[in-house]
């Protein structure tokens, strides 16, 4: 009889099928032209992209914003696996700065003091992730949409929704010189006609009627995330595209808050994003519309935002460099140094970013050591990763002397507000998942 057992049949076939890999000669030459970024020790590093930074002798950033989400997929039923869900959780957390400040003055920080820091915000969603159906008659991409632009039309703080943060944002009416009348959707979902979605034909529920074939296109469609959806393979390539967007705009739904309470409230306010300033897969269209937006802002206010990156292949190359900064540079990226050095590609050929940064990326080192992988908007980032300089990131100074107030242990080089708020939403965990995966079985009809 067959046995799995250690050191039975089928580990001993196992091994055997390894060796003829291991034996192949075509495997073998191909493995030998393969190469991975240089040693830190080998890296010549541009000194003209070393800065040394000076703090400023007062902050004007008096409170810290990080948003940050996390999304867990799970069987929606025990006798068919196959079918999905993704339970999505989003947190925003505000922490005034003068409560930093006492807490570093003490020397033990008690629960009192922690639970001053946790007064988050939450918005949770549920997306169909695969084979999954709400109404009957209707296709599975479409019911993704519907679960997007629903999501997108609750009511979030200050009682308005992230729909009318996204309408602000993509026909700029932000804007007091010029209005913009329409926005073209490269295709329609339905049809896949390149359409103009005109403002003043715009429903009041943040929809149009295709001009072609005559469906439903919501506002959320300018994400074209639907693109990546298929009605049998499902939706599983948006979650982390999707995650990134809705980040994204309660960030920015923040900010246009911020700017409608009072003049000059937005800044004293430092917006942290848990990743890049960047856009990814489809909805790497996005990027100019919210480059544009923050280009535009920033002729008036000071808009501190900052994306924190803490894993990944820079986070790795930043680690390598820590003796080569001194404490209080900032090195400025850019393309012949990240496809030399941190990315595989050719820096002739490759522009770092070109169709998904509004930002340019830089590696810091803090007076006390701490190694950060940031990045902050840039007008064009085109011409920051050709040349890089640090006037093109507005207000550095203060942000990165605010980000070194935001320090914390809980991991390496980890900043407090998106710590917290990682922990705080957390579903990752095995009995998190245990329990929306009962969850999920006990509620969705059979």
């Amino acid at each position: 009889m067959a046995t799995f057992a250690p050191g039975g049949k089928f580990e001993k076939e196992s091994r055997t099928s390894h060796t003829y890999i291991i034996n192949d000669e075509e495997v073998k030459d191909y493995l030998a032209g393969c190469s991975i970024p240089v040693d830190v020790q080998k890296v010549e590093f541009d000194d003209s992209l070393k800065h040394d930074i000076v703090y400023p002798d007062s902050s004007g950033i008096d409170y810290f914003l990080a948003v940050d989400g996390e999304a867990t997929t799970l069987p929606a039923n025990e006798g068919f696996p196959s079918s999905l869900i993704t339970f999505f959780q989003f947190g925003s957390l505000v922490i005034v700065g003068e409560d930093l400040d006492r807490m570093e003055k003490k020397p033990f920080v008690s629960p009192s003091d922690i639970k001053r820091l946790k007064e988050i915000k939450r918005e949770k969603f549920v997306l169909p992730t695969k084979n999954v159906a709400l109404r009957k008659g209707v296709d599975f991409r479409t019911e993704v949409r519907i679960a997007i632009q629903n999501f997108f039309r609750k009511e979030h703080s200050a009682h308005t929704s992230l729909l009318e943060t996204v309408f602000w944002v993509v026909f700029e009416r932000y804007r007091q010189d010029t209005v913009k009348q329409d926005h073209t959707l490269s295709h329609c979902p339905h049809c896949g006609s390149e359409v103009l979605l005109d403002k003043d034909r715009m429903k009041p529920d943040y929809s149009w009627d295709c001009t072609v074939c005559k469906k439903e296109i919501f506002l959320t469609d300018v994400f074209l995330l639907f693109v990546r959806v298929d009605n049998e393979a499902g939706a599983e390539a948006i979650i982390g595209y999707l995650k990134n967007v809705i980040e994204t705009f309660l960030l920015i739904h923040t900010m246009k808050q911020l700017l409608e309470i009072e003049d000059g409230l937005v800044n004293r306010f430092l917006l942290v994003k848990d990743g890049p300033l960047s856009f990814g897969g489809e909805a790497a269209r996005m990027r100019l519309p919210v480059q544009r937006l923050i280009s535009y802002l920033r002729q008036k206010h000071n808009i501190n935002l900052v994306g924190v990156e803490s894993s990944g292949p820079f986070v790795d190359h930043a680690r390598q460099m820590k003796d080569k900064l001194k404490p209080g540079q900032a090195f400025l990226l850019n393309n012949r140094h990240i496809y030399t050095y941190v990315l595989v590609g050719d820096p002739k050929s490759h522009e770092y970013g070109e169709r998904t940064y509004y930002s340019g990326k830089l590696i810091y080192k803090s007076l006390d050591s701490r190694m950060y992988v940031l990045s902050l908007p840039v007008d064009n980032q085109v011409v920051y990763y050709n040349r890089p300089e640090l006037a093109d990131l507005a207000n550095i100074q203060e942000v990165l002397f605010s980000v070194a107030r935001m320090r914390c242990d809980i991991y390496e080089n980890a900043l407090i507000p998106i710590a917290m708020v990682n922990k705080l939403i957390s579903l990752s965990t095995q009995s998190g998942t245990k329990i929306l995966e009962k969850f999920a079985k006990k509620t969705i009809k059979k």
